[in-house]
């Protein structure tokens, strides 16, 4: 059975790493893969009954066609409704009812609809039937689950920035099965209930009316959005500081409502159904563990239900009712049964759970304890718990700085008292008082005050931890280290550990490499991030970082310092910077650098109007300095200038190979002053700067630094260059390269020859196809 179940996450797996589905699921290929598995099925019976030792082979095999059948048509069903790229933009007029607990903030609403019909829009699109996720500006907190509106909507495709390191947006549209987003212009509520979403809208309504009784009753709680993370599994109302409390002590996975608390509910049903059934004659007519397993299984499918029936509870659901099953048939090897059960269980309710990080951290924590406790039959005491806190927090460091880019070693003490805390003291206070909410709201409040105590007293003990620097590696590690780590913390796990401890520190050394490129003396590598309406350009050397700009942001608000440049950072092995240069105050170059500054150290910053008299220096024309070989030079502006755009920071860098020129965001005004007091020469490589400026890159200051190729940090639909200078570029030959386009662009200065890399080389079947975007 493990055999065959492996085979099928590997055929699920692999299908997802498709550029392109395949076309032929409506002939041929529908009926060869089941015909496969039947001939493929009858071979491994007849090997068994022969006693081959190669049974093992036929088994994966018919695991490997059942997980490619069985996720295709899943994949092919999404693809053919989702709303393509030619359609963004495009304005429309739908009837459609919120289907998920809209997320409230102060400037927005955002919530999920089913369309149920267009009721105005351009011929050929088709949303009937299809789910998208709307924002609304200002927010709208009236909007509730279950309304019926009409919405006039300007849509948007799944697809979002695409930078090294970045967020997948498509494939997180993908995951949760959503088809599109958009945002509303005008907001009509309407009478009527959509009929194809009724189940589910009614179980988000029972999930509002708790969240509802839990303000009532304990209106002034301190940490309300842990509160409602924990009861109702909405974790909206969170703030950034609770979830990276959390996050840097390793301790997330509490806030998520996964295997551990259904688990917890249903083992206090459980408990209470085994009293009752020692008090309760009628009731010991029933077999003990049978009664008692299904109560508990009913209370963890409510508890559940009441958390939104999300993918990672769907999860913990089906793996406790596969370890349940495999506990009430008395069988031997349960435990690694269960764990392969509930995994085919959950790729066959949902095969895009594969490519979900709670599907690995899930099942690989599961397998990591398994492995820890084989031939230790009745360990226990605090230095077993101990033990299994430290090895978890090992073997899941490689998936951790895969996926979020964070490992804490700190993660071991911190679950040792914020899971105890939890499970034995907080979820139980929390989930009696809002049971007491509903009738008894004074008890019910008093006991989530105390819960809300507790829960302070535990964010103040997690953010203390999380306080120790030197705990907490913030960076990130390629997937072949990664799978390299796995394979570490697999070999550590053996009962001969000792022996293959020289294989065990080959196969650890991959997670601690630096991942930085080496450089040549004089030789330099750009990027230019895909920022959206701004502009972030990062330079290497051989031993030190700059970054130019960070892109957009707002307090409170988005900040592509925090989404996307920091990420790419710690992608290219970037822990520090020697120098941030913010070429001006516009929103879209310096308004992510305040969370640049507070997550990556940062040894000085240049800038047109300094604001720490520490590290920050002003950016003036004459300011040099050279890295391993490589020339940096202020060109732009003079002393003396204001800090509008024309006064923008022009930085040469000039390597032993090439010449790059970063304008920042010089208008025609500094292009003409610059002209003038600078003498020309060639440029290589020329990052344009972001304007909207028709007198941007004239004729003749082309002339004066003709450049072999041009980038643009431009949005997917052109804006951040003019179309006058889009002509101008076309007509003198020069190659035009854009991230609105293409996503993030990279190359080096050996490679300026060739066309640049971008930010996302390795494309999916998710991901949007257009004529109008250049892909690699």
């Amino acid at each position: 059975m493990m055999v065959a179940v492996l085979g099928l996450i590997a055929g699920v797996w692999g299908l997802h790493q498709l550029p392109v589905l395949p076309v032929l699921l409506e002939g041929p290929l529908r009926v060869f893969l089941p015909v496969a598995g039947a001939l493929v099925a009858l071979g491994w019976v007849q090997a068994a009954r022969r006693g081959s030792p190669f049974t093992w082979l036929p088994a994966a095999s018919l695991g490997l066609l059942a997980g490619v059948w069985l996720a295709l048509p899943h994949a092919t069903d999404w693809s053919g409704k989702v709303v393509g790229p030619e359609w963004s933009g495009v304005e429309v007029s739908v009837r459609a009812q919120v289907v998920s607990l809209p997320d409230h903030g102060e400037r927005r609403s955002r919530f999920r609809v089913g369309v149920s019909e267009i009721e105005q829009g351009s011929p050929g699109l088709e949303l009937e039937g299809r789910e998208l996720w709307v924002s609304t500006f200002p927010a709208r907190p009236a909007i509730q689950v279950g309304d019926s509106l009409r919405l006039d909507l300007r849509l948007r495709g799944v697809d979002g920035p695409r930078n090294p390191g970045g967020f997948d947006a498509a494939g997180w549209f993908y995951r949760e099965g959503m088809h599109g987003s958009a945002v509303a212009r005008s907001v009509t509520p309407l009478a009527g209930v959509h009929e194809g979403a009724r189940g589910r809208v009614v179980m988000h309504r029972l999930r509002a009316a708790m969240q509802a009784r839990l303000e009532r009753a304990a209106p002034d709680l301190r940490h309300p959005g842990l509160v409602q993370a924990l009861v109702i599994g909405n974790r909206q109302a969170m703030t950034e500081s609770e979830w990276q409390a959390f996050l840097h002590t390793g301790t997330n996975h509490l806030m998520a409502i996964s295997g551990l608390h259904v688990a917890l509910v249903a083992g206090f049903a459980g408990g209470i159904a085994g009293w009752l059934w020692s008090g309760v004659a009628v009731i010991r007519r029933l077999r003990r563990w049978l009664f008692m397993g299904v109560v508990g299984l009913v209370a963890a499918t409510g508890y559940a239900v009441l958390a939104g029936f999300s993918i990672p509870t769907q999860r913990a659901l089906l793996m406790l009712i596969a370890f349940t099953l495999a506990v009430l048939s008395r069988r031997e090897g349960v435990a690694w049964r269960a764990l392969a059960l509930a995994a085919a269980m959950v790729l066959i309710v949902h095969p895009p759970s594969v490519l979900a990080p709670g599907f690995w951290f899930s099942f690989g924590a599961v397998a990591a304890i398994l492995l820890l406790l084989q031939g230790r039959v009745g360990a226990t005491g605090w230095r077993e718990g101990l033990r299994i806190q430290v090895v978890l927090a090992i073997a899941m460091l490689p998936l951790s700085l895969a996926w979020f880019q964070l490992g804490s070693w700190v993660a071991p003490v911190a679950n040792l008292v914020a899971v105890p805390m939890v499970t034995l003291l907080i979820l139980p206070l929390l989930l009696v008082g809002a049971l007491l909410a509903w009738g008894w709201p004074a008890a019910g409040g008093l006991l989530l005050c105390i819960a809300d105590g507790l829960l302070a007293l535990l964010v103040m003990t997690l953010e203390a931890l999380a306080g120790i620097p030197v705990l907490v590696d913030q960076r990130h590690v390629p997937v072949a280290a990664s799978l390299l780590g796995g394979v570490a913390v697999f070999l550590a796990l053996q009962p001969l550990a000792r022996r293959l401890a020289p294989w065990i520190a080959v196969a650890a050394i991959a997670l601690v490499a630096p991942l930085r490129p080496d450089f040549a003396a004089g030789q330099w590598r750009v990027q230019v991030l895909d920022v959206g309406a701004g502009q972030a350009t990062i330079v290497e050397t051989r031993r030190h970082a700059l970054l130019i700009d960070a892109g957009p942001g707002r307090e409170g608000g988005f900040s592509a310092g925090d989404r996307i440049v920091v990420p790419a950072l710690r992608a290219g092995g970037i822990r520090s910077l020697d120098t941030l240069m913010v070429t001006h105050e516009h929103a879209g170059h310096a308004g992510g650098v305040a969370v640049v500054r507070e997550q990556i150290s940062v040894r000085r910053t240049l800038r047109r109007t300094p604001v720490s008299h520490g590290t920050d220096e002003r950016c003036e024309k004459g300011d040099q300095w050279n890295w391993d070989g490589v020339r940096f030079e202020i060109l732009h502006p003079p002393p003396g200038w204001n800090d509008d755009s024309s006064a923008s920071c022009v930085l040469k860098v000039e390597g032993a190979d090439a010449t790059l020129l970063v304008m920042g965001g010089l208008d025609g005004l500094g292009e003409a002053v610059m002209r003038r007091g600078t003498a020309g020469f060639a440029v290589d490589l020329l990052v344009a700067p972001r304007t909207s400026n028709p007198r941007a890159l004239q004729d003749d200051w082309l002339a004066q630094f003709p450049p072999g190729q041009v980038w643009a940090a431009t949005t997917a639909e052109g804006a951040g260059l003019p179309d006058e200078a889009r002509k101008r570029l076309e007509l003198s030959g020069i190659p035009l390269y854009e991230t609105g386009r293409s996503g993030a662009l990279v190359t080096s200065s050996t490679q300026l020859d060739s066309a640049p890399a971008t930010g996302r080389p390795r494309l999916r079947f998710w991901h949007p196809r257009s004529p109008d975007r250049n892909e690699p």
